[in-house]
């Protein structure tokens, strides 16, 4: 028999436990005693029911029988345990599985731990990771069918058994196993370093997204090419508008953490036939040679005319300064100017 004190609370039974022990419905349990949470109030929606077992355990002897009852609740309580015993199986295996990759991790150095981006950088860690770790990784990739990069990244994840089956994808490996590790994992630190200032400097720009700006749709279509729009966003609560002759569009409030990536997404909204649509609007910001703000992207208004374009694409700059309180250039125009920009962005 189940401890029946689990399911308790002050001596009585929530309505919704009550319904799957006793096998009771609603309308079952109506006329019953019961009591409310006494913090229950205005804006906490329908408070829960709470009722006395031995009442419960009456009600269903009167609906199923003393014998039928004593029967559904058996099978009920051997579920019960199936259940529980499955839940800790689980949870006993999430720990085996976190032990050996805490095991695993435990024997790759700071070099190790980096993200790869190539063969070569590949090949260098396979020279240093010992032969477990190395099985672990290519059995990784030939049950999941990943790229050998992709399993070295994803083996961090997610510990496994070494096993027998991976001789078939060490060939990939093999021209590079006699490469100078060190320097290929350093190139690999390097290349990741870049990356991440590529990214830290773009999302610098995307928080100048700020302010009012004059847009152009760069479309190819006649009939849209060439319409100038605006876009105003408020520094200070986030939202504001995007227009162009065809479509509108009201912001939702976005945060700073929106502008992590190199795209800004924000939700818009407007209203077609007294019906309210839905859209997005994707951002990007950039500076020209010349250190004068840019913004690019694309806008689905969620409505269009017929024969017009849904995705519209255009470019803007800037109408008036900045709202984000900078106004200076010079520091993101010395960034922004670094020749290896554009490559690192496609990296990115």
């Amino acid at each position: 028999m189940m401890d029946l004190d689990d399911w308790l609370v002050g001596g009585r039974m929530a309505a919704d436990k009550a319904r799957k022990r006793y096998f009771l419905t609603t309308a079952d349990m109506k006329g019953l005693d019961y009591t409310t949470p006494f913090w229950y109030g205005i804006g906490c929606g329908s408070p829960m029911k709470y009722y006395r077992p031995s009442d419960l355990k009456e009600r269903a002897e009167q609906k199923y029988g003393k014998e039928g009852f004593a029967e559904k609740l058996k099978g009920w309580e051997k579920r019960e345990k199936k259940r529980k015993l499955d839940e800790e199986k689980k949870r006993q295996d999430e720990q085996v599985r976190k032990s050996k990759k805490q095991k695993l991790m435990s024997t790759v150095p700071e070099w190790g731990r980096q993200k790869l981006t190539d063969l070569a950088s590949v090949g260098a860690l396979a020279q240093k990771c010992s032969i477990e770790q190395l099985q672990q990784v290519l059995m990784f990739a030939a049950e999941k069918k990943l790229p050998v990069i992709e399993a070295i990244n994803a083996v961090k994840d997610e510990a496994l058994l070494p096993r027998r089956n991976f001789k078939e994808l060490q060939p990939k490996l093999a021209k590079f196993l006699d490469s100078d590790a060190d320097a290929a994992l350093k190139k690999n630190a390097q290349k990741l370093a870049k990356a991440e200032a590529s990214k830290a400097q773009q999302a610098k720009l995307n928080r100048r997204i700020t302010g009012a700006w004059d847009l152009t749709i760069t479309n190819s279509q006649a009939k849209v090419n060439g319409l100038t729009g605006t876009l105003d966003i408020s520094a200070q609560s986030g939202s504001g508008y995007i227009e162009f002759p065809c479509c509108y569009g009201n912001l939702d409030w976005f945060c700073e953490t929106d502008c992590e990536t190199k795209y800004i997404e924000i939700s818009t909204w407007w209203k077609v036939n007294w019906k309210r649509t839905y859209g997005k609007l994707r951002l990007t910001v950039k500076k020209d040679k010349s250190g004068i703000d840019l913004v690019e992207g694309t806008y689905n208004a969620g409505w269009h005319q017929s024969g017009w374009p849904a995705l519209l694409r255009f470019t803007g700059v800037r109408k008036g300064p900045c709202m984000d309180g900078t106004q200076g250039n010079d520091s993101d125009r010395a960034e922004d100017t670094d020749g290896d920009d554009e490559d690192t962005d496609d990296e990115v």
